[in-house]
């Protein structure tokens, strides 16, 4: 499939638009097209939406995009050398320094690179598609829509987790608190959870393990060890 030729070196212009959200965060732009981007915590997007052209570049963070289709100007997001182009479509993008995930909920996309490793790594995404890819690989997996929803909780405030491991909660929380958790016990990180928690609810979430799980909690301000109890 050829998408034109929007490259990863584009030159940002004056006049693109820059949007952002601190730690915790959350903003939804709308954009004239009837396009709409929801951005999450700790999130650099950038866009140039005219009569020409409609493309993003996601810098950095997570955001969820409700696409209006328009076959004569496809809105591409650009992810370093990574880009999606929708095909009347919503998804949800998490782009950090290890890689990125796409995550196709309606409709249609390409997922492909805009460099000469382009035929590489492509895929036609349909929904329940989602792609992991680093600068060196990509892989494409199937995912039940109650999963992919549960990372859309953000949208509403809030974190859902199922059968997930403390560690990986505790990741979860990091990315929307200034006081951050830290796991100091494996035993305790390996435990796995289930409920759902407001983003910014520290003391709610370490009340509840401490509470079912008898685990340790140590508030040192800027941060909270968890461990298991001596």
């Amino acid at each position: 499939m050829t998408l034109g030729t929007i490259g990863a070196n584009s030159l940002v212009k004056p006049h693109d638009r820059v949007f952002s959200t601190p730690i915790g965060g959350h903003e939804v732009i709308n954009f004239a097209d009837g396009s709409r981007i929801e951005l999450n915590t700790d999130t650099v997007l950038r866009a140039r939406m005219n009569s020409e052209q409609r493309l993003v570049w996601l810098d950095k963070g997570e955001a969820f995009f409700q696409v209006k289709h328009d076959p004569a100007h496809p809105f591409v997001v650009m992810m370093g050398a990574h880009r999606v182009t929708d095909l009347g479509t919503k998804f949800l993008i998490h782009r950090d320094a290890g890689g990125l995930e796409v995550a196709l909920i309606e409709g249609r996309a390409w997922f492909d690179r805009s460099d000469k490793q382009a035929s590489s790594q492509a895929a036609l995404l349909t929904p329940g598609d989602e792609v992991v890819a680093t600068a060196r690989s990509m892989s494409v997996a199937r995912r039940p829509a109650s999963e992919i929803a549960n990372e859309l909780s953000w949208r509403h405030g809030v974190l859902v987790f199922k059968r997930t491991r403390l560690a990986d909660a505790v990741a979860q929380f990091n990315r929307y608190n200034r006081q951050k958790l830290v796991v100091s016990d494996p035993a305790a990180a390996s435990i796995t959870i289930d409920g759902t928690f407001p983003t910014d609810g520290v003391r709610v979430f370490t009340d509840a393990i401490q509470s079912v799980f008898g685990l340790r909690i140590d508030d040192q301000g800027n941060q909270v060890l968890i461990s298991r109890a001596q």
